[in-house]
């Protein structure tokens, strides 16, 4: 149900969204510190130029994200709308160039010779159903445009996402916070369930009810989308698939 009245204004006098967006933005800076945004000071191994392509991008959304929220803060939505076009373009553009890292990660990890503690199927499909999500989130954020509060939820969403990969622990950020985390509850998996209870008590204090894009969004990231990848890495000819990759 769309905001109206007191419940607009008081959505927005809040700065949730844009504390959200510039805590994600602090989360990938931190993440992929050493290994892309300073990897040469790091000395860190060189990047297929794919890769760096990708990060690029991520990297562009992610601050198209928090220069958005910074716009709706300052009642700029005219400037707001504008960017949404490229915004639009972006996301595509991250579902594509993410996917064709995530196909070609098998043979970089085979030809590096790393090792995961977990099968390759795994990363693969979890990254294909990702990127998935996060453009079926945009792509229903940008029908839902003009219903602000559904809006700005479901690109919070479609941004929780793809904070996962700064939080694993083959990242600077998760390997120092990840030993405080049980094995079953990753820093990645705890971040989801941070930003669902927030968003929740943000709509409580809000509007004194719970939005539908929040329990939806919530539902799909930690309940919906996990079951499905299960079922999926249960399939032998898909298991196959991204052998033949490597």
């Amino acid at each position: 149900m769309p905001e109206t009245g007191r419940e607009a204004a008081r959505a927005t006098r809040s700065n949730f969204f844009l504390i959200a967006a510039a805590l994600m933005t602090l989360i990938v800076f931190l993440g992929f510190l050493p290994s892309f945004y300073f990897r040469f000071q790091f000395r860190t191994t060189a990047l297929p130029a794919y890769l760096i392509v990708h990060g690029l991008v991520m990297t562009a959304w992610q601050l198209l994200f928090l220069a958005q929220t910074i716009l709706v803060a300052r009642s700029r939505t005219d400037l707001h709308r504008r960017l949404g076009f490229v915004g639009a373009g972006l996301a595509a553009l991250v579902v594509v160039v993410g996917m064709y890292a995530t196909l070609n990660q098998p043979a970089l990890y085979a030809a590096a010779g790393i090792e995961l503690p977990f099968p390759i199927e795994d990363l693969v499909i979890g990254n294909i159903f990702g990127f998935f999500l996060f453009g079926g989130l945009v792509a229903a954020a940008i029908m839902l445009r003009r219903n602000s509060a559904w809006h700005r939820r479901l690109i919070y969403w479609a941004c929780i996402v793809t904070m996962g990969p700064a939080l694993t622990s083959s990242r600077s950020l998760g390997s120092i916070i990840g030993p405080y985390f049980p094995m079953t509850f990753p820093p990645e998996v705890a971040l989801v369930w941070i930003a669902w209870i927030a968003l929740l008590l943000h709509d409580w204090r809000s509007t004194r009810g719970f939005h539908p894009a929040t329990i939806i969004g919530g539902m799909l990231i930690l309940f919906v989308s996990p079951a499905l990848l299960d079922w999926f890495l249960l399939i032998e000819p898909v298991k196959a698939w991204v052998a033949s990759l490597a």
